[in-house]
């Protein structure tokens, strides 16, 4: 069995204890996505004073760190308990917080090097262009919104950002006032790659990883002796038919109708409309050199719509290591595998793992294949919106 270690530290990052009697750890880690932890514990225990003291955890799997991240909340909790020696039941203490990953959040200035104060100020630069290697440019984007290469004020303490490796296709950043992360995470995902933070000695070290394509290599079920059991959910998209409304007024509006139907739930008609009364029917004149054809404007909208709400299909299973089959070397997030299913067989990434341990069940290793298990329709709403609001400032 993999040997687990929770190991805490300091406000300073420094390790000041282990944790090996908790009554519950959840970790989940995820692919191009914020990550989070819960440990529980008996109150009134050593595990329970080192959380309190500690600012955060470092998991290690085998010797290799594979998560850490800061505390952010606590929560105390009496049960009622039958045939426990304390009449006033027994007390836990639950410690939760996020992965190191997440634990910085800035919006792209559009000049690094220039403050923004409260007596206001002007960017010398509509926007900075970064062009390179898919590795070079995430990397020189987290540097200069929040490591090293950052005003000092906006610094993440710890975080370190190494020479690149120069992987990845040639990209181009060129953004303004967008979150960090969710830029980041996107080119990311467009170029292949994944990347995290993880502490390593008492930095925070930015770090990009290469999933692969093992879908002709490996394969999961309860009938090749590699899976425990498992959960399968699917569910309908949100849209098959997109009205989009493109400008003018009345019975002017120029009006296009985008159709995708899923295979998974045939016969199944939703309909949507947004409206983009932004997107102009023709250029206001010759110099209009922002002009945009509607159609392929609300075309391309209505791509990016679909592929955020298609129907999903998510397979979470308690992985059964076997010979060539150990978690975080054979396999790992990112990595895209097939699992066999009596619907069929799913094909797509392994965009999370939760690692569990208790005294009841001991550890378990569930890798999801597919969509965010439980993420709920509004809140990927309310991300959308996000997106398209600050789509809208950084013009």
């Amino acid at each position: 069995m993999d040997e687990w270690v929770i190991r805490v530290r300091n406000a300073d990052r420094e390790m000041i204890g282990e944790i090996d009697d908790e009554q519950e750890l959840e970790i989940h880690d995820r692919h191009l996505d914020h990550g989070a932890w819960k440990i529980m514990v008996d109150a009134d225990t050593d595990s329970a004073q080192l959380l309190e003291e500690g600012a955060g955890i470092q998991f290690e799997v085998d010797g290799q760190v594979v998560f850490s991240g800061p505390i952010d909340r606590l929560v105390s909790e009496i049960t009622d308990d039958a045939g426990t020696d304390n009449p006033d039941g027994a007390e836990t203490s639950t410690f939760t917080g996020i992965s190191d990953t997440s634990a910085f959040r800035r919006i792209i200035y559009p000049s690094h090097t220039t403050a923004i104060t409260p007596t206001g100020v002007k960017h010398q630069v509509d926007r900075t262009a970064i062009t390179g290697p898919a590795e070079t440019v995430i990397g020189t984007l987290i540097s200069r919104q929040a490591g090293p290469a950052a005003l000092t004020t906006r610094r993440h303490p710890g975080l370190t950002v190494p020479t690149s490796q120069g992987r990845g296709p040639t990209i181009t950043s060129s953004e303004r006032f967008t979150d960090l992360h969710e830029h980041a995470f996107a080119l990311a995902a467009g170029a292949g790659l994944g990347w995290r933070v993880l502490q390593h000695g008492t930095d925070l070290l930015f770090g990009v990883y290469e999933p692969r394509d093992l879908t002709d290599d490996m394969g999961f079920s309860v009938e090749l002796g590699n899976v425990a059991t498992y959960t399968y959910e699917l569910t309908p998209p949100e849209v098959t038919h997109y009205i989009i409304g493109a400008g003018g007024e009345g019975a002017d509006r120029l009006l296009f109708q985008y159709t995708q139907l899923s295979p998974l739930w045939p016969g199944l008609v939703i309909e949507e409309f947004k409206d983009s009364r932004d997107l102009a029917q023709a250029p206001s004149g010759p110099d209009d050199t922002e002009w945009v054809d509607p159609k392929i404007a609300s075309a391309q909208q209505a791509e990016e719509r679909f592929a955020e709400a298609a129907a999903q299909q998510t397979v979470a299973f308690d992985l059964l290591p076997t010979e060539g089959l150990v978690w975080n070397t054979d396999v790992g997030l990112g990595d895209r595998v097939n699992f066999a299913t009596p619907r069929g067989t799913v094909t797509d990434l392994i965009r999370e793992v939760v690692y569990r341990r208790t005294p009841a069940d001991g550890q378990t290793i569930t890798p999801i294949v597919g969509d965010a298990v439980h993420l709920p329709r509004t809140y990927r709403a309310l991300r959308r919106l996000r997106r398209e609001v600050a789509a809208l400032a950084a013009t």
